[in-house]
């Protein structure tokens, strides 16, 4: 049983009052994916089932976000992966493993157009081979592969020559706001501005969707060369986050 510590939220509703209105909580998290959410000080976290398993979210300053985890672990046996404000990870005090660093970006306007975004086009299942090779040759710790189900749309640009040379995939994250992931670029094929071209088609047309506000995006820490093409698009930092395994 959880800790009495912790203070059991109701709903979305709530969490997202909790949280401060934060954009992860309001932009990352779907009412319909809703399972458990609590609230430490001022901190708040939830549970989510995500591609390995339950997952366990973490938003708020770095030590109430520590403690949220540490005590939320203790009654949370399933949970393989939390992803908690960079912040939080010094003050966790539950064995945790391997894990990556990475930021969340946003961006509610259309970035400055692109030269190269008209030859931008939807990808098809004709294109799945190629695009898992473009994949596997770019991007080994991407976060979509060519036949992921989750995703919705894969965008690709090719080269004169005709070859696949950069990709973006999406998919609805929350009503109204589309997520944007294995954006990547041949690596013979880097410098020529490829990845901003796909990247900026397919903000675009995320936010032309019906009922769209927002496109939302993530990148590993130290991928500055993406961070400085993201920044430029218009897509601020709304987060940097800490994802480990939990160790059992």
């Amino acid at each position: 049983m959880l800790t009495s510590a912790l203070v059991e939220l109701p709903d979305y509703a709530t969490l997202v009052e909790r949280s401060g209105g934060h954009p992860f909580a309001r932009w990352h998290h779907s009412p319909a994916d809703f399972e458990r959410a609590w609230a430490f000080g001022d901190a708040t976290g939830w549970t989510v089932t995500g591609r390995y398993g339950p997952v366990l979210v973490a938003l708020g300053a770095g030590a109430d976000a520590g403690r949220l985890v540490t005590l939320a672990l203790s009654g949370l046996p399933s949970v393989a992966r939390v992803v908690m404000t960079a912040a939080a990870l010094p003050h966790v005090e539950a064995p945790l493993g391997d894990g990556d660093d990475w930021d969340w970006f946003w961006t509610t306007s259309a970035p400055p157009p692109r030269p190269g975004e008209a030859a931008v086009a939807a990808l098809g299942l004709s294109d799945h081979e190629e695009l898992a090779a473009l994949l596997h040759a770019s991007s080994p710790r991407t976060s979509a592969q060519a036949d992921d189900p989750t995703v919705r749309t894969w965008l690709g640009l090719r080269d004169p020559s005709g070859a696949l040379v950069a990709c973006a995939a999406e998919h609805e994250q929350a009503p109204g706001v589309r997520h944007l992931r294995a954006i990547a670029t041949h690596p013979s094929h880097r410098g020529r501005g490829y990845g901003a071209d796909v990247t900026a088609a397919a903000t675009r047309a995320g936010l032309a969707s019906a009922g769209a506000h927002a496109v939302t995006l993530g990148m590993y820490a130290d991928n500055h060369v993406a961070r400085r093409l993201y920044e430029r698009l218009g897509f601020t930092v709304g987060q940097a986050f800490a994802t480990r395994a939990v160790a059992r």
